[in-house]
C-alpha cells in the first residue's frame, strides 16, 4: 500500500484555489502535512490554542454590560437572545440539541452573562466552564466542569453566537472583523453534503447531480457505513457508490464520511479503496472516541483523514494534532462550544499545517456560522460544508448571499453576522424558562 506520507506529499489530489487554496476541479487535498520529530510539541499547541480570538482593537472601547440572555423557540427553531445598552443580538443555534438540552442551558447560563462585560467573552466562557473553588452559583457549585460533553457545549455556543453578534452589532463591524486572522476571504467555497445512508447507491448519486445542479457545487460529501456500524446493505451500498459517485462526477472533489463505522482493518481498506477513486478525505473513519483506532488507521491510510465533530474536549483535539490522528481538523461550531473555541483549534492546527474544515450539523445558521469561521482562519480548507437553509427559517443577509451560487456562499458584511431575522417571526418566538 502506497504510504501515507508519499500519497500527501506526491500532490496526487489538486492543490488550492486562490478563493482558499484550493484547486477548483478534481480531488482537492489539502496542503502537504509535516510528518515525524518536526511536529509540533503538545506545549507549543496548547500555547497557540491559548491565543485570544477576540481582536480587542475591534471591540467598543467602553464596557457593554449584559442585561438579558434569552433562549426563545419558534417551531423547530431555536435561538439565544443577547441586550445591553439597547443592542441586541441573535443566534440561531442546534434546534436538536437544544430541544432536549435546554434545562442546562436556562439552569446554567443566561444568570453566569448578565452583568458581565460583552468584551470579556472568552475570560466568561472559561469562568463558565472551571470558576475558581469555593464559588457557588445557581443550583449549587458555579463551576460546570462536570458537565463537560457535547450537552453543555452545546449551550456555551449558542450563548457565546449570541454574544458574539451583540459585539459586530454594538460597533456596527461584521463578526468577522473582530476575530481569528479579521475578514481575510470574501467568499466560501463550499461543498454539499447529504446525511443519508439508507437509500441506495444510485438514488443517492441521483440526489447529488440535482445538488450540483442546483448550487454549482464543485465538491461534495456522501456517507459510507451504518454509522458507527456495518451491515450487510451498507456493505453492498458502500462497494456500489464509490465508482458511481466517480463515475457520474469525474471533475468534482469528493469526500466520504463514515461516522465511526469502522475498525482499524476495515478503515485501512476503505481508504485505500477511496484513493483509488481520488477522494480529498476520509472522515471519522473509526469511532470518534477510540482514539487509537483513528491514529492506527492514519498512520496507514493513503488520502487524509478528518474528525472531531462530536469531540468536546480541548486538550484531545491538540492530542491528535500532536500525534497525527488527524490531516483536517473538524470541530463542530455549535457542538464543541463556538466561534472562538473552534478558532483555537484551527491555529493550534496551523503550526502543524493541518487544515481546518469545521463540521456543521445543517440547522439553524450553522452554514452561515461555518462560513464567517473560514473567511477569517488561515488554514481554512479548501471546501466548507453545506446542507442549505431551513425551509422555515425567514432569514435574509445584509451585504451577502446566504444560499451557495456558482459553489459559494458570500460572506454577509453587516454588523453582527449580518444576518436578518423576520422581526415579526421573532415575536412569535416563545420565552424558554425554567
Amino acid at each position: 500500500m502506497t504510504s501515507r506520507r508519499s500519497f500527501l506529499a506526491s500532490g496526487a489530489l489538486a492543490a488550492g484555489a486562490a478563493l482558499t487554496g484550493c484547486s477548483a476541479s478534481g480531488a482537492g487535498a489539502p496542503r502537504a502535512v509535516a510528518r515525524g520529530p518536526g511536529r509540533p510539541s503538545a506545549e507549543t499547541l496548547i500555547a497557540a490554542a491559548n491565543v485570544p480570538v477576540l481582536r480587542a482593537e475591534m471591540l467598543p472601547t467602553s464596557p457593554l454590560l449584559i442585561e438579558e440572555m434569552t433562549l426563545l423557540r419558534n417551531g423547530g427553531q431555536w435561538m439565544v437572545r443577547v441586550r445591553a445598552s439597547g443592542v441586541e443580538g441573535l443566534a440561531v443555534v442546534h434546534g436538536g440539541i437544544l430541544e432536549q438540552a435546554w434545562p442546562i442551558f436556562v439552569n446554567r447560563f443566561p444568570h453566569r452573562f448578565v452583568g458581565t462585560d460583552a468584551r470579556d467573552l472568552e475570560a466568561t466562557m472559561e469562568a463558565v466552564y472551571s470558576e475558581p473553588s469555593g464559588t457557588r452559583g445557581r443550583g449549587g457549585s458555579a463551576s460546570n466542569y462536570k458537565w463537560q460533553g457535547l450537552a453543555f457545549w452545546s449551550c456555551m455556543a449558542a450563548a457565546e453566537l449570541a454574544v458574539l453578534d451583540l459585539l459586530g452589532k454594538a460597533t456596527g463591524l461584521n463578526v468577522t472583523e473582530m476575530i481569528g486572522a479579521g475578514r481575510i476571504r470574501e467568499e466560501i467555497a463550499v461543498y454539499r453534503a447529504s446525511s443519508a445512508r439508507n437509500n441506495s447507491a444510485e438514488d443517492e448519486v441521483e440526489k447529488f447531480v440535482g445538488f450540483v445542479e442546483e448550487m454549482g457545487a464543485k465538491a461534495i460529501k456522501h456517507k459510507l457505513g451504518a454509522r458507527m456500524a456495518v451491515s450487510e446493505f451498507s456493505e453492498a451500498r458502500d462497494a456500489a457508490i464509490v465508482p458511481l459517485m466517480r463515475e457520474t462526477f469525474p471533475d468534482l472533489t469528493l469526500y466520504a464520511d463514515a461516522n465511526g463505522s469502522f475498525s482499524v482493518e476495515q478503515g485501512i481498506e476503505v481508504a485505500a479503496r477511496l484513493a483509488d477513486y481520488g477522494y480529498g478525505f476520509f472522515e471519522e473513519p473509526a469511532p470518534f472516541d477510540h482514539y487509537d483506532e483513528t491514529l492506527a488507521i492514519a498512520r496507514e491510510a493513503p488520502l487524509p483523514i478528518s474528525g472531531g465533530e462530536q469531540e468536546a474536549s480541548l486538550r484531545q483535539f491538540l492530542w491528535m494534532i500532536e500525534h497525527g490522528a488527524l490531516d483536517i481538523v473538524q470541530p463542530d461550531i455549535m457542538y464543541f462550544g463556538g466561534m472562538t473555541r473552534a478558532i483555537r483549534v484551527a491555529n493550534a492546527a496551523r503550526l502543524a499545517g493541518l487544515d481546518a474544515t469545521p463540521h456543521i450539523s445543517g440547522q439553524g445558521l450553522g452554514f452561515l456560522y461555518a462560513a464567517v469561521f473560514a473567511s477569517c482562519v488561515e488554514n481554512a480548507g479548501p471546501y466548507h460544508e453545506y446542507k442549505g437553509i431551513d425551509d422555515d427559517l425567514p432569514v435574509s443577509a445584509s451585504g451577502g448571499l446566504l444560499q451557495a451560487r456558482n459553489g459559494t456562499i458570500l460572506v454577509p458584511n453587516g454588523p453582527g453576522f449580518g444576518a436578518e431575522i423576520d422581526p415579526d417571526w421573532l415575536a412569535r418566538s416563545q420565552t424558554i424558562t425554567a
